[in-house]
């Protein structure tokens, strides 16, 4: 049996009261007074009060009480108490109590109880219960433009 002053591995030591160690083939395990670590090749694992962490090749985790964020190669997840966001390449998503809203590009999306509107390049869409409008930007060719007096 592997031991560490005086004691076995992963029992309390003498030297720090609470405090419990584990070492054995790149596992590595640490806990004192609520805090918890935990170390494996390439994870990595932190808990102390309601606070929780983990990193792993590129993902990352992090929750404490109602929020959640995790990030993993260019996606990010953002929620917290009914409030949820993402992000990916160039894409953004939000949602919230009904309410939904999407941007890429040049797109963007919004929905929110029985509205839906959608905007693309000066084009804009708006439906609400049966009804629908659409708007668009009016362009006229460059040579037709009035002229702009000068000042």
């Amino acid at each position: 049996m592997i031991s560490h002053k005086g004691g076995p591995l992963g029992t309390s030591t003498p030297a720090f009261k609470g405090l419990h160690v584990l070492a054995f083939r790149g596992l590595h395990v640490l806990t004192i007074r609520g805090l918890h670590v935990l170390t494996f090749r390439g994870l990595h694992v932190l808990a102390i009060r309601g606070l929780h962490a983990l990193t792993f090749r590129g993902l990352h985790v992090l929750a404490f009480r109602g929020l959640r964020v995790l990030s993993f190669i260019g996606l990010h997840v953002l929620a917290i108490r009914g409030l949820h966001a993402l992000t990916f390449r160039g894409m953004h998503v939000l949602t919230f109590r009904g309410l939904q809203v999407l941007t890429f590009r040049g797109l963007q999306v919004l929905t929110f109880r029985g509205l839906h509107v959608l905007a693309i390049r000066g084009l804009h869409v708006l439906a609400f219960k049966g009804l629908h409008v659409l708007l668009q930007r009016a362009t006229r060719p460059c040579h037709q433009r009035a002229a702009r007096p000068h000042l």
